[in-house]
Order: C-alpha cells, then structure tokens, then sequence
C-alpha cells in the first residue's frame, strides 16, 4: 500500500514504511490542491512549497545535531538521499478513531494528554512540531508515543514561545473539525490540555535539557 503526504509518499509493508521525499514539483501538486480544496488563493502556492522543501533540509540537519534518540522518532533508517525507512506505527488518528467508535472516552482522553505531553518530551531535545498535525504526525509503537513525521521541525524557541501565545491548538481544531463527528466534547478537552500542560514555564524548564 501506497499513502501520500505532503512531502513524502510511504509505501507501508507488515513492520515498517519506506518514505520517499517528494520533488519540488510533486510537493507543489500537493499543496495546490490542499489550497483549492480550502478555497484558499493560489499566490500562496510557491511560498508555501519553498518553505515545506526549507523544512525537511533544515528538521533533517536538527535530527543529527540534537541526537534525537531513534526510540521517539520510530527508529528511521536513512537509506540514501531520497529515502528513509522507518518501524510501522498506529497513527493517532486511527487510534483517536477506534475509540470514538468504541465510546471509549477514558482512553482517548488519556491518550489525548499522552499526546500532549510527548511535546514536553521534544522540547527537552530542543525541537518542536511547528505543524501541531499531531493526529498525523505522531503515532504509536508498543504503545508508546513516537513523532512518525519529523520534517516540520523548529528550534527556534522564541517561535515556539510565539504559538504558545497565540494558542496554535486551538487554529488546528477550527481547521480539522472532523473530530467533532465523534465527540463534541473532543475539542475542548484537547484545547483545555494543551493550555493547560504547553506553557511559557514549561517551556522555559525543559527547553534543551537532555542536549549535553
């Protein structure tokens, strides 16, 4: 089986996943659909390519300078240029999914705050999801949380400070409302989480410290 994202297309096998960096073009098409499928203006088009290819060279370079331990980001092999390999994973959002359909709000709440604090785990390698795609970007393995898509990164604290502010959560939930077919309580648990456990002094404790 063969998924797509933005910057890469997966090819999923019994245990593990190849994924293949797209080309500037190939990540144009992407996102040239996702703007028309959101009504948004085209102009946006080449801005956004130019960044998502600044991205992955960039989040690739912080992975090898922080050491980022292989256990929280799905043990990826890099094959060559072109092509990573990394451990098969549950997504989140599968996960987030089977238990809606279960009625089983215990578990999603406490796998919604595992989630949540996992970004705590990120901070104290000096690194941050800017993209908060974290029902896509995260997912599990022996049920633990690991980050599956590691090309959005930042290190830049102050602008992780800026979405601590600005309440970046709350922006993802408005933009991805299909949780709300499963639980209306879903969002405001999750934005609740997040102000609650994502703040400036959290932040400022954990910020790099298991960088030596």
């Amino acid at each position: 089986m063969i998924k797509e994202g933005w910057q890469c297309h997966v090819e999923v096998y019994d245990d593990y996943v190849i994924k293949r960096f797209k080309t500037k073009k190939e990540i144009g098409d992407s996102v040239r659909r996702y703007l028309m499928g959101m009504g948004k203006n085209l102009s946006e088009l080449e801005k956004r390519v130019n960044d998502a290819e600044k991205d992955r060279i960039y989040s690739l370079k912080l992975i090898v300078r922080n050491k980022i331990p292989d256990k929280i980001i799905a043990f990826p092999e890099f094959l060559d240029d072109t092509h990573i390999k990394q451990k098969k994973v549950i997504e989140v959002g599968d996960k987030l999914e089977e238990y809606f359909k279960q009625n089983k709000n215990k578990e999603w709440k406490s796998l919604l705050v595992k989630i949540i604090k996992f970004i705590l785990v990120l901070w104290e390698y000096g690194i941050h999801d800017k993209s908060f795609k974290f029902t896509s970007n995260i997912g599990l393995l022996d049920d633990e949380v690991v980050l599956i898509d590691f090309l959005e990164l930042t290190d830049n604290k102050m602008k992780v400070e800026k979405q601590i502010r600005k309440r970046k959560w709350v922006n993802y939930m408005e933009i991805n409302k299909k949780w709300k077919r499963y639980s209306n309580e879903f969002a405001e648990y999750f934005v609740a989480k997040c102000d609650e456990i994502l703040t400036i002094d959290e932040l400022n404790k954990r910020w790099r410290n298991k960088i030596k």
